[in-house]
């Protein structure tokens, strides 16, 4: 090691990791740093830079070999292309995630402890708060039910009778009425959490493998609404005290297609905002970006003419478009589906209107279907556009085969008019000249 290199080693001056000295072609060096690893660094690329000048070649960062840099470069495209690093971490961070978690050896873990590390990686990785409660409360529950236990003392046996709901299975569901979707979901999150401690080495082998069978998922029907039952609905939400959210929420819902978490998520993070909307007087846009969506990808939505007289009304310049906390949004979202005529609880709505909340429940009124709002939106821009999938696939946020499976004509049409007579008045449904 030559004098200059090895004044470019960190050292602890004054209980600070430093580098001081004067060296060839970067001069007198004075850095200090908040720990050795930053200090190794940084000595790391100084000695490259130093090191490449003096041999007369290009100046570079390191003095990582072409195989090096090529390993480094397919490290680097891997995390761009897998949505669950977050996306503002460098290979550094990713490496030394996985200093921390990675062994050669196995240890011994308790559910419940093992259930801690988990939702602390889930953390790491920027999950949903939402998400990382209802993992948490399965698997307390999966604890419970088998005290004492440690991770790699659950069989297969255990997982199979634990989703089951046959009579004399051990598992929670055993003899109940309980649907496949719920024991299915179950399955999902232990197969999830047994998979993290394999690889954290608390057992040898997961126990959810190939031979427990979900159970499967109840698919419901794909419905979109009639003209008047849409009309009704937006003269419902423009009637109530609390319209500048209630219109916005139902015109992104019916006209441009949006899910209900876009709009406003349980845990209140990750919504759409005002910004994100650019307001023109051809075409007016809504970016629907990486984190608010359902999917990893970025969608930008063409809104369409009489959605834009709807929400633009009450546009602002920033902040989210529903502000309400969520118990609050959900008393708003309850009472114009109960107007409307569904059947709903009416325990969220019944300081706002307590003689329709002791009636709102009653069995002849019709279930309101979930996300029949934004299936309505599809379906109509789907039979608007020529069935193109493609088109829709993009605008929806979904692919082309959800699109052709599930919305490909759902508008029949009625007596008086054909399909391409209601998409036409659908797409006409804007507000009343008499106001917002």
């Amino acid at each position: 090691m030559t004098t200059w290199q090895q004044k470019l080693q960190p050292r602890i001056i004054a209980g600070y990791w430093s580098i001081q000295g004067s060296v060839p072609v970067l001069g007198r060096v004075r850095k200090q740093f908040p720990d050795e690893q930053s200090a190794k660094l940084e000595s790391e690329k100084l000695t490259a830079k130093v090191s490449n000048a003096i041999a007369g070649g290009e100046i570079r960062e390191t003095l990582l070999t072409k195989a090096q840099e090529a390993d480094a470069h397919s490290a680097m495209k891997i995390m761009e292309s897998n949505p669950n690093f977050p996306s503002d971490w460098s290979l550094a961070q990713v490496v030394t995630w996985a200093s921390k978690v990675y062994t050669n050896a196995e240890s011994v873990r308790t559910i419940p402890e093992a259930t801690e590390e988990w939702i602390q990686e889930m953390v790491t990785l920027k999950r949903s708060a939402v998400h990382m409660q209802n993992m948490e409360q399965r698997l307390t529950r999966f604890a419970n039910w088998f005290p004492e236990k440690n991770v790699d003392a659950i069989t297969t046996e255990n997982i199979r009778q634990w989703i089951s709901d046959q009579d004399g299975d051990y598992g929670p569901f055993a003899g109940r009425e309980v649907s496949v979707t719920t024991r299915t979901n179950e399955l999902t999150t232990l197969k999830s959490f047994f998979n993290f401690c394999e690889g954290r080495k608390f057992l040898s082998k997961s126990p959810v493998d190939k031979s427990v069978k979900a159970p499967g998922i109840n698919r419901g029907e794909i419905v979109a609404l009639d003209l008047d039952k849409v009309r009704e609905i937006m003269t419902i939400a423009s009637g109530l005290a609390d319209k500048a959210e209630a219109i916005p929420y139902f015109a992104l819902s019916l006209f441009a297609g949006l899910r209900p978490h876009e709009i406003r998520p349980k845990d209140g993070k990750k919504q759409i905002m005002w910004e994100d909307f650019t307001w023109r007087k051809k075409e007016s846009t809504l970016v629907i970006s990486y984190a608010v969506g359902k999917v990893t990808s970025r969608r930008v939505i063409k809104l369409p003419d009489n959605c834009v007289a709807w929400v633009k009304p009450y546009a602002k310049e920033s902040g989210p478009v529903i502000e309400s906390s969520f118990a609050t949004w959900r008393g708003i979202k309850d009472l114009v589906r109960a107007r409307a005529g569904y059947r709903v609880r009416g325990q969220h709505f019944k300081h706002l209107d307590p003689e329709l909340a002791k009636v709102s429940d009653d069995q002849d009124r019709p279930k309101y279907v979930s996300d029949v709002l934004r299936h309505t939106a599809i379906s109509y821009y789907l039979e608007a556009n020529d069935n193109n999938k493609d088109l829709v696939a993009n605008w929806a946020g979904n692919s082309p085969a959800v699109i052709d499976q599930h919305y490909r004509s759902l508008i029949k049409g009625t007596k008086k008019l054909s399909p391409s007579d209601m998409v036409k008045e659908y797409w006409s449904i804007k507000p009343t000249k008499k106001g917002k």
